[in-house]
């Protein structure tokens, strides 16, 4: 697994959240790297490592939360909705979340300022 920072986990409900900070000079490269970051979440939910450091989380329902800050808005949006909507599409990702003991789902929400 790649090594990517999720900034802060909260609870209640159990959420990983991932803050962005703009202004970005290089639209596609960070949104290349924000989805490496979204991708290592999911993995991190799925594959029982948030379980293993916070095991209250075992079975829990968990939201993926994007803080964008100074952000280009249109495309930082466009690209969240097309992610978060599509992700668990793919068969090796649905299958993941659907047989997971560590999760009992994966939300997206995002927070453009």
């Amino acid at each position: 697994m790649s090594e990517v920072t999720i900034d802060f986990i909260a609870r209640n409900p159990w959420q990983m959240v991932l803050v962005e900070q703009g202004p970005w000079d290089d639209v596609s490269g960070n949104l290349r790297r924000l989805q490496d970051r979204l991708y290592t979440c999911i993995d991190v939910a799925i594959d029982g490592k948030l379980a293993e450091l916070y095991p209250d989380s075992i079975g829990a329902s968990v939201i993926i939360r994007l803080d964008g800050y100074n952000l280009p808005t249109s495309e930082s949006r466009e690209f969240f909705e097309m992610f978060s909507s599509a992700v668990f599409d793919l068969p090796d990702y649905k299958t993941a979340l659907e047989t997971s003991p560590h999760v009992s789902s994966i939300q997206f929400v995002a927070n453009f300022e």
